[in-house]
């Protein structure tokens, strides 16, 4: 425990104006402050408190430094011309400062919840942790407060539920939306699709807007006359005029892909969420609001962002149009901590941005997600003639963060992972930036499934072709974490990047020797990524004025190549895959298959468990060596995991203090998959 809590200028409500020019928070209103998780003692850090509120923050549209940030010039203005928005947030932080780590872990929210949980620390009902519902966690896991952390979040996101913690945005500029949609069995039975969680039309009444029905997503579709639908609800007998609903009379047909083009009602600045960060990150950092707990000079410390897929996107972005540099140009987050995103950044800093839209690798049709540049350094689109890299901006102003990226299968499979560092025609490979650090962890999915698995899709009723995947890398980001913040912290080098390589163990999928008779069906095809062209004013303005979008060619991408069991080369291997009991894939499908789209049942993965016995195997043709062929008993495989977890402990992969948990989890996977079966 190292130095004075940075979040000593949050012991108050405040509410003060900012004497700098640049310091973008005009307020701080602590609403509550209070013994958090019972005052239970974390461990050499102490009991934690729990402060909680809103910051209200002003920013100059004619700053440089706020120039990205589309349509804030159309914004409603101060007296000042300032345009003015608030967050709110919740900090975690030791009572005792002095016994406080040097870093403040700054989560970036997922569509308003913590991914940290269940990684960092487990809560005692293990479920999707509400930030906003601290109050009264009590924890079966507490290694992130253990180390001392000062935990943070801050609300970016604009579209979220009340109760949410999120981000009050004024409204900008209208427009033409064009609205995109899987037709589920409730739309099909009732033709009623709502738009409260998109964007309602500007009114009822247009008749120049356009309804479209898609096999695919490169399909022109079909046009539906405008007479056989409306913007309504109620029913096709009875229909009510409401902008926020499209009903069509003869019913949407399942599985189908439908978009709808019409004026919209005018759209938040979203872009203004990665200011909050941006301002919350340089206010931790520097201050600006008057108080007397900053009467004190304050020990510099250190602010680390992790984001987990959408929060991860939501960091390459922040990257990507400069976000690191303050107003005043000075860095804010030291350090990154970048898992799952692949190469994807987000809708999140445009005309009628979509934060919770993914991409077309979970449904969400052609929106500006998986957008070139990928790798850290420029690279060069020979067919399109753009020239980039995601650190330019960050460079440009000299605030480069310290960057861990790490993978999971599906990062490669459905996230166009390769292109991180592989170019855009597959046929070489680029360094990582200089700061950068990459860790594949071999035969994970994006989205772990419990143990024991089952079948059940991430969508209500829906079901999967094969068993899901339920590893995870858990035991590896922790690890990981310490890693980073001793580079940020110490200046202790992390381990060096582990991931496959172009012309090794990264290959085009019809390379892949993925072996026969295993129960898998090997994918015949990868999740579709275009380049793509939103018009000439969406680089420059953030808006897009061509809907949809015009398809170019698509990017190479590549996957890692697999080994005789039919699991990954060229990753980290954690105990249960470098003492496997099956095949782990970062792939599935969803049945029914929606081959015509190319989908690999969003981010989730498969698991096939080898056969028990030498008859079993041979009896299905099998290739894999059976489980009774590869170990001598329960103890074997144990002992197995021990050494496994010894050698990832010598490479700073996995923490000694985590082996006995490593170990109960993998004999709870033999006994799951072996001891209980005849």
């Amino acid at each position: 425990m190292r130095s004075q809590s940075l979040w000593a200028a949050l012991t108050l409500s405040i509410s003060l104006t900012t004497a700098s020019s640049f310091a973008a928070v005009t307020g701080i209103v602590v609403t509550s402050r209070e013994p958090w998780s019972g005052g239970k003692e974390f461990g050499a850090a102490g009991s934690y408190e729990k402060l909680q509120g809103h910051i209200t923050f002003a920013v100059d549209p004619g700053l440089a430094a706020n120039r990205p940030i589309a349509d804030l010039t159309l914004a409603p203005r101060d007296p000042d011309g300032l345009v003015r928005f608030s967050s709110d947030f919740v900090v975690l932080r030791p009572i005792d400062a002095a016994r406080s780590r040097s870093t403040v872990f700054l989560e970036i929210l997922n569509r308003g919840h913590s991914n940290a949980s269940r990684v960092f620390f487990t809560p005692e009902r293990n479920q999707g942790l509400k930030v906003e519902d601290l109050k009264d966690v009590r924890l079966r896991d507490a290694f992130l407060f253990e180390q001392g952390f000062t935990v943070a979040w801050i609300g970016w996101q604009f579209d979220l539920p009340k109760d949410a913690l999120g981000l009050t945005a004024p409204r900008g500029g209208s427009g033409t939306f064009r609205e995109s949609f899987l037709a589920d069995a409730d739309a099909a039975s009732s033709g009623l699709h709502s738009l409260a969680d998109s964007y309602c039309a500007a009114d009822a009444d247009q008749p120049t807007a356009s309804l479209r029905v898609k096999r695919s997503f490169d399909d022109t579709g079909q046009v539906i006359p405008r007479a056989a639908w409306a913007f309504a609800h109620g029913t096709r007998d009875h229909p009510i005029p409401d902008p926020c609903a499209i009903l069509l009379q003869g019913g949407f047909v399942r599985n189908r892909l439908y978009e709808a083009l019409y004026r919209a009602a005018p759209a938040a600045v979203a872009g203004l969420g990665l200011a909050a960060v941006r301002d919350f990150v340089s206010y931790l950092k520097f201050g600006g609001i008057p108080s007397p707990l900053r009467e004190h000079p304050q020990t510099q410390q250190h602010v680390l962002a992790y984001g987990y897929s959408q929060s991860a996107r939501f960091l390459r972005q922040y990257l990507y149009q400069g976000f690191n540099a303050d107003e005043a140009g000075r860095p804010g987050f030291d350090a990154m901590f970048i898992a799952s995103a692949g190469i994807g950044r987000g809708s999140f800093n445009h005309r009628y941005a979509m934060p919770g839209e993914a991409g077309n690798s979970v449904l969400s049709d052609l929106r500006p997600v998986d957008l070139f540049p990928f790798t850290d350094d420029p690279e060069l689109d020979a067919l399109t003639g753009a020239r980039g890299g995601l650190l330019d901006a960050a460079r440009k102003s000299g605030t480069v963060p310290k960057i861990f990226y790490t993978y999971s299968s599906s990062e490669y499979w459905a996230r166009g992972g390769s292109l991180l560092y592989a170019s855009v025609d597959g046929k070489r490979e680029f360094p990582l930036g200089q700061q950068s650090r990459l860790y594949f962890f071999a035969g994970t999915p994006h989205g772990h499934a419990p143990f024991p698995p089952d079948k059940r899709g991430a969508e209500p009723g829906g079901v999967e072709a094969n068993w899901n995947n339920f590893a995870w890398a858990n035991w590896g980001l922790r690890a990981l974490l310490i890693d980073l913040d001793d580079w940020v912290s110490r200046g202790q080098s992390p381990p060096d990047s582990v991931y496959p390589h172009v012309g090794q163990e990264l290959i085009a999928r019809t390379a892949v020797r993925f072996p026969a008779n295993t129960g898998l069906d090997f994918p015949p095809y990868l999740p579709p990524l275009w380049r793509m062209d939103f018009g000439r004013r969406f680089a420059s303005d953030g808006i897009i004025s061509q809907e949809p979008p015009r398809l170019g060619a698509p990017y190479t991408v590549l996957v890692p190549q697999v080994d005789a069991d039919g699991n990954d080369s060229g990753g980290i291997r954690l105990p249960f895959l470098a003492v496997p009991l099956g095949t782990y894939t970062g792939w599935n499908y969803d049945l029914p298959k929606l081959a015509d789209f190319r989908y690999l049942a969003g981010l989730v993965g498969s698991f096939q468990p080898f056969a028990l016995s030498k008859a079993q195997r041979l009896a299905s043709r099998d290739p894999r060596p059976s489980i009774a062929e590869r170990y001598e008993d329960r103890s074997d495989y144990v002992q197995r995991i021990r050494t496994a977890t010894a050698e990832l402990i010598a490479r700073r992969f996995v923490r000694p203090e985590d082996a006995p948990a490593i170990e109960q989890e993998s004999t709870a996977y033999w006994d799951g998959i072996v001891a209980d079966k005849p």
